[in-house]
């Protein structure tokens, strides 16, 4: 009879069980400025922190809210994940996504790209769009401010109620 035994050297192993996070975080606030003005604000459960490559990885409870020049709340994103890039100064939202501005318009997509640079947020992805308790729009591709004032729907689809 032979028995095999296999081996493994230790760096080998530890190559592959080596986490690329330098730091992880439970019940996190995140302040998110330009050129000293606060334009959003990040909770989330938890951070991951990756100092190589400068991104914050948001997971479960996601709530991002926007401001603007003027620190005046102007909508709220909410998702199951999300991505800070910390160097292209932007977030990826993930995961049941919804924007919602204070006047009660809602965006609903699977993805969201908000770039603090421009104030814009942006989808390639489908959507729905509810501007009014009668107005809905679908669609693919969104463009927008950040408090859906001034909106671009790619390739929509729906209805408007002329009442």
């Amino acid at each position: 009879m032979f028995y095999l035994i296999g081996c493994s050297s230790p760096e080998s192993s530890e190559n592959i069980v080596q986490d690329r996070h330098n730091q992880v975080s439970s019940n996190v606030e995140i302040t998110l400025t330009k050129k000293g003005n606060i334009t959003a604000k990040i909770q989330s459960d938890i951070l991951k922190k990756n100092n190589e490559s400068l991104q914050l990885e948001l997971y479960d409870n996601v709530f991002v809210d926007l401001y603007d020049e003027n620190f005046m709340h102007k909508s709220l994103i909410k998702s199951q994940s999300a991505i800070v890039d910390e160097k292209d100064n932007v977030i990826k939202a993930f995961g049941n996504v919804s924007v919602e501005s204070n006047d009660g318009k809602k965006l609903l997509t699977d993805s969201l790209l908000w770039d603090n640079s421009s104030d814009k947020i942006f989808t390639e992805a489908t959507l729905e769009f509810i501007t009014s308790d009668t107005d809905t729009f679908y669609g693919k591709g969104f463009e927008s401010n950040i408090d859906l004032t001034n909106w671009n729907i790619l390739n929509p689809r729906g209805s408007i109620n002329n009442e």
